[in-house]
């Protein structure tokens, strides 16, 4: 099982993705892929609840859009905005501009979790099995660690949706 690592170098935080593996010397992490700088946004006024949905995608976007906006992103197009961070709605991608004009991955600490592509890849690429607990604890656990607090009425549709 994959999780995300946080690791201080200097005086920045950077994620990555790891794997728990066994050797000869005991148990070891493998580094399987950088996920980018974290950046921690202060929140400026409480999120509100959110509406459901006709999909997944749309759920899940009615739960990332007000969480972004009480981090003082703004709407312009298909993005939200906040400096040099840009979230795409449409790809669900989640970038930071560099001064030379390219981007790169970019990871935001949202409640208790991390808010970047790879969690969000996660949980719209969840599909179900024939557990519907096993499936549900597994969802639930990506919507944390993604940093989304979904309530059970919208988790349920979302996972309706799938």
């Amino acid at each position: 099982m994959v999780y995300i690592r946080v690791k201080k170098i200097n005086k920045y935080l950077y994620a990555y993705l790891v794997e728990n593996i066994s050797t000869s010397s005991g148990p070891r992490q493998k580094v399987k892929q950088y996920l980018g700088r974290v950046h921690e946004l202060e929140k400026s006024k409480e999120v509100e609840d959110s509406h459901n949905g006709k999909n997944k995608q749309e759920i899940l976007l009615n739960l990332i859009i007000p969480e972004l906006k009480v981090r003082s992103f703004k709407e312009k197009k298909n993005q939200l905005i906040n400096k040099n961070l840009v979230f795409e709605t449409k790809s669900f991608t989640l970038r930071k501009t560099t001064k030379a004009g390219t981007s790169k991955d970019a990871i935001l600490k949202l409640n208790e979790g991390y808010l970047c592509t790879f969690t969000l890849e996660r949980i719209l690429k969840f599909e179900k099995s024939k557990d519907v607990k096993k499936d549900a604890q597994l969802l639930a656990k990506y919507f944390l660690e993604a940093g989304l607090q979904i309530n059970q009425e919208l988790f349920v549709s979302f996972y309706q949706a799938i």
